[in-house]
């Protein structure tokens, strides 16, 4: 393969390579003074001469790299423009911020795919996708995938690998469709933490008829817009050329098209009057978009850009297929996109989205507005009152309890293992996990003894976490319940409005509405909301599990292993719950119920070889036989609200509840 050469500015800009530059020519000038005695003039030149030939090689040497002519013709192309540098760049000036960038899941939300980035080791794995099988093999460094794919463009796929997205919760594949530059994603993907194949679509709250994964192009028209960055599309009915600046979420994502800043920074004179100047960094220069200068709005429309449910608006749609999203950093999101609500139901960008989709909205929200999906915490932020009222100079946004950069956990400079592993879980500040979260503002709350008054639980134990009961686990995505990001009080009247599990009894599954009714009415005052026999008398995580739809039956089982829920409610009723859920129709349900029962204590032998995917008929002993051991070891007293006798379950009670479940088809899609 033929080569060229390409410049790296990134070197020659650094200051420490500038320095090193001026301090080896210093050397030459010293050496030619010092020869010039025995050797006059002519001693002086030829020696300048061959130092600079030297000096000019060291240059040639970190000016140029040798790189592959031929792009890539069969993924996106990784091609920097419209002002974007891409992340090498700024590591020149910024290496702590880009070390830091680098140890988190935003640079490898997508990856080219290589032995490196693929996380699941093998060689040939053939997987069963519903009977049907899907091959993946390596032939050398390159990763091939066969198939005989389904949907709406049915045939027998034998392709390469050429992208990856994920590397937090799940990994999957894009394969090249041969068709330019156009993405299909592999009918499975890898679930990471239990290291294990799962067809695609199951990871979803999806009905059970939908086992084809998205059609071709999703990655070029859609995934890119959170998953990459500065992507121009450039997709139309017969062409797919998309281009990204950069693959996954890189610098300029948060801090904007950096052009400007490289080229205004090349002079180091301004870089140093920048660093002298008082305030520093955070004084100004203008030419770099940083959140934390934005103030709370604009700072939160940062992460929004993504974190959101939000569509583009109509007026520039034909300029995205060629040029891509609109929007950038320290911009007004709202301008060029329409970030959802039910109140926008018959907004005109929705138009065509409902014609597709008659269940957009329930797919994304409860019925009162609230978010029901993870990873879409924006939404939820900009109806939080901490946001909407919030003080001038503590108003919430996404910075009051997220970094970036992990600064607190010393990320870039090395930092302990497990606290650096804790921050790229969810890139939360350091003492974040606690009620400093919420103290930081809240400050009469910081007191032991003004705490227990509030919460009427002891400190330091369950019950006295502010965001257990403020920010309770309602959005659902990705496997598992994520924490709401509108900040609320629990209510009994807000669950039967909407469906939406109230925040007490999340811990205590066990515990009836009445119980919490009582406690809300005697603690705080709030007015008893009016139950019927079922809801006063049935614990509420029994109801939830039997009766709720798709999307409540998934944030329940993910409860039923909550760490915090087991300690709260007990786990010794729990097996015959969960073991009834096993042949959901919903395969995500399923899989939650499974994860469940085996973090009981003393596990679930008889989960060995359960194959949540397999037919009903398969999966359904499962549950019998788990049921049927519980129930010969059950000797609790009699516990009405879950429908528990001395002998066990109130068989009878137990299956009219069942019957009652609500059937209503559900789409939680990430």
């Amino acid at each position: 393969m033929s080569r060229a050469f390409r410049r790296r500015p990134d070197l020659l800009n650094n200051p420490a390579m500038q320095t090193l530059l001026v301090a080896i020519v210093a050397l030459i000038t010293c050496a030619c003074l010092w020869r010039a005695g025995p050797r006059g003039l002519v001693g002086i030149s030829a020696t300048a001469l061959l130092s600079l030939l030297g000096v000019g090689t060291i240059v040639l040497t970190f000016w140029v790299q040798p790189v592959a002519e031929a792009a890539p013709v069969h993924r996106p192309l990784v091609k920097p423009a419209d002002d974007y540098v891409g992340s090498a760049t700024c590591r020149s000036c910024h290496p702590a911020e880009h070390a830091s960038w680098h140890e988190s899941f935003h640079r490898t939300m997508t990856q080219v795919a290589r032995r490196d980035t693929v996380l699941a080791q093998f060689e040939r794995l053939e997987l069963d996708w519903f009977g049907k099988p899907v091959v993946l093999e390596w032939r050398g460094d390159e990763l091939w995938v066969q198939f005989e794919r389904g949907g709406k463009q049915p045939g027998p796929v034998l392709r390469p690998i050429e992208q990856l997205t994920g590397s937090h919760h799940l990994q999957v594949l894009w394969y090249s469709t041969g068709n330019q530059r156009e993405l299909a994603p592999v009918p499975m993907c890898f679930k990471i933490a239990e290291g294990v194949w799962l067809p695609l679509t199951t990871v979803f709250v999806l009905p059970p008829e939908f086992r084809d994964p998205p059609d071709p192009g999703a990655w070029n028209q859609n995934c890119h817009m959170c998953h990459a960055t500065g992507v121009r599309p450039r997709v139309d009915i017969d062409r797919c050329d998309t281009e990204a600046s950069e693959l996954g979420i890189a610098c300029e994502a948060c801090h904007g098209p950096g052009e400007r800043h490289v080229t205004a920074n090349r002079n180091p004179v301004r870089r140093y009057v920048q660093h002298l100047d008082e305030g520093g960094d955070k004084a100004g220069d203008k030419t770099v978009v940083l959140p934390q200068r934005l103030g709370p709005a604009r700072s939160a429309q940062v992460c929004g850009q993504c974190h959101s449910v939000n569509i583009l608006r109509s007026a520039h749609f034909d300029s995205w297929r060629e040029h891509g999203l609109v929007y950038r950093p320290g911009g007004d999101l709202h301008a060029s996109n329409l970030v959802i609500d039910p109140n926008h139901r018959y907004a005109d960008e929705l138009r065509r989205t409902l014609q597709h989709n008659p269940q957009f909205f329930a797919s994304a929200f409860w019925s009162d507005g609230e978010v029901r999906l993870s990873g879409r915490e924006y939404n939820g932020l900009v109806k939080s009152p901490c946001y909407t009222h919030g003080d001038a100079d503590k108003q919430l946004d996404c910075t009051s309890c997220h970094e970036l950069h992990g600064a607190s956990h010393g990320v870039a400079d090395g930092g302990d293992a497990a606290d650096r592993d804790a921050w790229r879980d969810d890139q939360l500040k350091s003492g974040m996990r606690g009620n400093a979260a919420c103290t930081q503002c809240h400050e009469s709350l910081r007191d032991d003894a003004a705490l227990a008054q509030h919460t009427h639980h002891a400190p330091g134990g369950g019950g006295s976490t502010c965001y257990d009961c403020h920010m309770p686990h309602t959005s659902f995505g990705l496997m598992k319940a994520e924490r709401s990001h509108t900040i609320t009080s629990p209510s009994v009247q807000t669950e039967l409005q909407t469906g939406r599990p109230n925040a007490c009894n999340l811990c205590h599954l066990d515990r009836t509405l009445q119980w919490t009714v009582e406690r809300l009415q005697a603690w705080y005052g709030i007015e008893p909301s009016p139950l019927d026999d079922e809801q006063a008398n049935v614990a509420a995580g029994a109801r939830w599990l039997l009766t709720g739809d798709a999307g409540q039956r998934a944030v329940a089982t993910w409860s039923f292993g909550w760490k915090e829920a087991q300690r709260a409610a007990g786990t010794d009723w729990m097996s015959p719950y969960l073991a009834r859920l096993l042949d959901d129709p919903y395969y995500v349900v399923r899989f939650g119920a499974a994860r469940s029962l085996r973090s009981l204590p003393g596990g679930v032998p008889e989960l060995e070889g359960f194959d949540f995917v397999a037919e009903a008929d398969a999966v359904r002993p499962f549950g019998e036989r788990i049921t049927a051991r519980w129930r010969e070891g059950y000797r609790g007293a009699p516990r009405p609200a879950l429908l528990l006798e001395e002998r066990g379950l109130a068989v009878e009670a137990f299956a009219r509840l069942y019957a009652r479940r609500n059937d209503r088809p559900v789409y939680l899609a990430e």
